[in-house]
């Protein structure tokens, strides 16, 4: 699929900007620069009272308010350009600017002493904590509204003639599919608030079914034939390339109905090795989440390898998806019991994610290498340093994962001669220079980036 050019929205024309292009060009240099000038700040305020006001009031407010904005515009440009045809990058970028604007808005609150605003970040972050149940829920009801929409184009198409017969039952049995997700969903949220009506939505619905025992066999044998057809709609999705999201939610709408089917009709036939199986194992609705979430990320990293080779950002998306999978399965397993398969998914899990740390400390390497080659030398200096922390973080964590001493010892060691040394003879003296002579500190800073800067424009310029 040939994606479109991005849309010309304000974030768009600021990222290329003479500002923004500087700043996508030297990441590391903006990231170095932003932590030292914050560290010269802290300083000059701690040895200056009359600074401090003006770095409370002022410069803290002005530095908050601009990190809201570009978030807003960040979170902005995901919806009108990445949400639509790129659904697992637009959902991150827009979490990351939602993040940054909320982030920014309480550096304001916290500065001026504003009640709401000094919390806009923390309360819903810790709202966000502790009510996971309820957004697993919103997930669970996505993936109903998406099997309500398949059965209302399967009517659609019975009413325009064609396969009538089977139109029809896919229909009626998506729609049964439909209400079960949703309801469940619904129950979710509702105990995760303790609403009273809501968090008996599925389970008070199976009970009141589940008084006649050919009810109950009828209608799970529906459930189950409705998430059966929503489970090979989510595959056939998968494999054509379409909204990962959609595909998550009827995933998630399938396993949800297919449980409570299979509960159902097992209760209508007197068989107790099926009562609870939907509404006391919750485990097994996220277990899904989390696996369809990593083979999501799986397939946009392998797409986007095949398209423009091994990147760092894909290779996090590896990552990702090697914690996930196992994750999820290992959660899965726990749930009916298989505390053996359980425990050897877990390990896999750790050993997977050190697999994915190291494939993008390949990455990072070889970017390193590039910028060293093309004379970029900060930027090469600040990749290969994090190139050296998560290949050792990834030898670390195979070693835990795969029961290996040696290869937790070898990661230990290749830290113990990067990233400590760098900390202890080149970080913490140059932090606690700025810190203490804040104004020799600004200027030696103010020269290093100018100076930089030019060296780069000088040599673009020697290039052309």
């Amino acid at each position: 699929m040939k994606l479109q050019p991005p849309a010309s929205t304000p974030y768009q024309q600021l990222k290329h900007s003479k500002f923004g292009k500087i700043v996508r060009e030297n990441k590391v240099l903006t990231g170095v620069a932003a932590t030292a000038g914050s560290v010269v700040l802290a300083g000059a305020s701690v040895q200056s009272e009359a600074f401090a006001q003006v770095a409370r009031y002022g410069l803290a407010p002005a530095a908050g308010l601009g990190l809201a904005t570009v978030s807003a515009l960040v979170a902005h440009d995901a919806v009108v350009n990445d949400l639509p045809e790129r659904p697992f990058k637009g959902t991150a970028k827009l979490a990351a600017g939602v993040a940054g604007s909320l982030g920014g808005l309480e550096i304001v609150g916290h500065s001026l002493d504003l009640p709401v605003l000094d919390q806009a970040f923390s309360t819903p972050a810790r709202k966000l904590a502790e009510n996971g149940q309820g957004l697993l829920g919103l997930a669970v009801a996505g993936g109903g509204v998406a099997a309500g929409r398949f059965a209302l184009q399967r009517f659609q198409a019975a009413a325009q003639g064609e396969a009538r017969a089977r139109n029809l039952s896919l229909g009626v049995a998506s729609g049964v599919t439909s209400a079960a997700a949703t309801l469940g969903g619904v129950e979710l949220i509702g105990r995760n608030f303790q609403i009273p009506v809501l968090e008996q939505a599925l389970t008070g619905t199976v009970e009141a079914l589940s008084s006649g025992g050919v009810g109950s066999v009828t209608a799970g044998t529906l459930l189950v034939g409705g998430a059966a057809q929503l489970a090979s709609e989510a595959v056939h999705n998968f494999r054509k390339g379409g909204n990962d999201f959609v595909t998550l939610a009827e995933g998630m709408g399938a396993v949800t109905a297919g449980l409570g089917g299979v509960q159902l009709a097992g209760h209508g036939l007197g068989l107790e090795a099926t009562e609870g199986l939907l509404t006391e194992h919750g485990q097994l609705v996220l277990a899904t989440a989390l696996t369809g979430t990593g083979a999501s990320a799986l397939r946009t990293s392998v797409q986007d390898i095949q398209k423009s080779g091994v990147r760092p950002l894909n290779c996090l998306g590896l990552t990702a998806a090697a914690g996930l999978i196992p994750g999820g399965l290992a959660i899965a397993a726990d749930a009916v019991g298989l505390q053996t398969a359980s425990r050897l998914l877990g390990d896999a899990t750790v050993t997977g994610l050190g697999l994915g740390m190291g494939v993008t400390s390949y990455a990072l390497g070889r970017s390193a290498f590039d910028s060293a080659r093309q004379g970029d030398l900060m930027n090469a200096a600040g990749k290969g340093l994090a190139s050296a922390t998560l290949g050792a973080g990834g030898l670390f964590t195979v070693g835990a994962g795969a029961h290996i001493p040696g290869l937790e010892t070898a990661g230990r060691k290749v830290l113990q001669s990067t990233l400590e040394p760098f900390w202890d003879h080149v970080v913490a003296p140059s932090a606690q220079f700025l810190f203490n002579n804040p104004l020799a500190g600004g200027a030696c800073l103010a020269l290093g980036v100018g100076g930089y800067l030019a060296a780069r424009y000088h040599r673009s310029q020697q290039d052309r």
